[in-house]
């Protein structure tokens, strides 16, 4: 039975956790909590300053007037409710030559079989694929690159709908054969609850803003899996997608950048697509990805500090990684503070003892000009954020009335720390070796 504990994934993530916690218990009785504060607030303002001066030295970008043979793969799983919405929405695009559709049935269990035969009917020229049993995003889009005639591939997810001229004008971005693929505005479909209008506001953020100032950069990490096309000649060059990877979006992204492709952005092609309605499934959808991240952080660690990759490998990436580290420590040390607090407070009230919250932190050794000046700083962060977030407002042609407030609030505060705690969880996940999978995935060894 110990044994058996011992190799328990609660086990082993309750040791990790009280690791991190010793680690963390350590570093914050050595490191005051204003110089944590300030340290991180920072490094999160400098990066935003430097994003938002690429982003103010946009240009004009060089456009083709080609239009190659392009080819639309949509993967499904379990898609019955929305697939009928997302193969309308790509049959309507509007594009110079015929395209190519196919659809991989990933051997769904649902209705999807059912309504994929019923859009054959309406769209003849439709393909149609379907997997005997269930193998993953990833292998879906290589079974279908196998058909897949284009010149140029574009990937959709079956909860997503491009707009009618979304592909026209993200194709005319390949104008060099140095480009390896484009990516697209993506919004969130309807927001229809509180959860969703908090993604609202950071699908803004982004893939409107970071994206704009990331592409400026040649720093894009991610080629959105809603949807984003690439060039066919590239893809066979680096193989395809990798099919034991939990985010191929991600991976593929990097893969490109490693191979020394540039990945192109136009937020005037606009993508809208479902997201999660509910705390749980986001906090499930966010593990994913920073997992995704954390593991193809090592997949691709050469082009860390690498000057050969550019301001990708000199800054951007690196960078990623370090403010959300910087992001899980700060969060770390308000739950120790308030949290011995609480401790203070609850133990005091019983009598059984009490606990010196100066061990935590002990404000009063700084002097009012420095507690002043860190509130002034706190307030500037406060302001960019503002700022980015009306800019982002701005690239999705969208305005900022007073139902957008609320989630904005949330957005700016809370939602961050949520962020940080998931990327410490992704963190115990990884350290742990528990599986991953995507929710509808064969099971991965870590």
């Amino acid at each position: 039975m110990l044994e058996g504990l011992r190799n328990s994934f609660w086990f082993s993530a309750l040791l990790v956790v009280g690791l991190f916690a010793a680690f963390f218990y350590a570093l914050f009785a050595v490191v005051p909590y204003l110089a944590i504060f300030l340290a991180a607030n920072f490094l999160f303002v400098y990066v935003a300053v430097v994003y938002l001066l690429k982003f103010w030295e946009k240009g004009e970008q060089k456009l083709s007037n080609k239009f190659p043979s392009a080819s639309v793969i949509i993967p499904c799983y379990n898609s019955a409710k929305t697939i009928d919405r997302c193969v309308e929405s790509v049959f309507a695009l509007e594009y110079p030559r015929k395209l190519q559709v196919i659809v991989v049935d990933d051997a769904s269990t649902d209705a999807t079989k059912q309504k994929l035969l019923q859009l054959k009917k309406r769209f003849p020229s439709l393909e149609i694929m379907r997997h005997p049993r269930n193998q993953g995003k990833a292998r879906s889009l290589n079974l279908a690159l196998t058909k897949a005639k284009g010149e140029i591939v574009a990937c959709i997810d079956s909860d997503t709908y491009p707009a009618r001229d979304a592909l026209k004008r993200m194709v005319r971005l390949f104008n060099n054969e140095s480009v390896g693929a484009v990516t697209a505005l993506v919004c969130v479909e309807e927001p229809r609850n509180f959860v969703q209008k908090i993604q609202e506001i950071e699908y803004y953020v982004a893939f409107g803003f970071w994206h704009t100032a990331l592409a400026e950069l040649d720093g894009l990490i991610v080629t959105p899996g809603p949807m984003s096309i690439y060039s066919a000649a590239a893809l066979e060059k680096i193989g395809g997608f990798d099919e034991d990877n939990i985010t191929e979006d991600m991976e593929i992204a990097l893969h490109l950048q490693s191979a020394g492709y540039k990945i192109r952005l136009t937020t005037d092609a606009v993508v809208r697509t479902d997201v999660p309605d509910s705390w749980a499934k986001l906090f499930k959808q966010r593990l994913r990805w920073l997992r995704g991240k954390i593991f193809n952080g090592r997949k691709y660690r050469h082009m860390l500090f690498n000057s050969k990759y550019g301001d990708f490998g000199r800054f951007v990436y690196p960078v990623s990684f370090a403010v959300e580290l910087l992001g899980v420590v700060v969060v770390s040390r308000i739950l120790f503070l308030h949290g011995g607090n609480f401790i203070n407070d609850l133990l005091g009230a019983v009598g059984v003892a009490q606990v010196d919250a100066s061990l935590v932190t002990n404000l009063g050794i700084y002097s009012g000009a420095i507690v002043n000046s860190s509130v002034f700083f706190f307030l500037f962060t406060i302001m960019v954020w503002l700022y980015i977030v009306w800019l982002s407002f701005g690239i999705a042609k969208q305005k900022i009335n007073v139902w957008h407030v609320p989630p904005m609030v949330v957005f700016m505060t809370l939602y961050s720390m949520f962020i940080s705690f998931v990327y410490f969880s992704g963190m115990v996940h990884e350290i742990v070796g528990t599986e991953r999978r995507w929710e509808n995935k064969e099971k991965v060894k870590a």
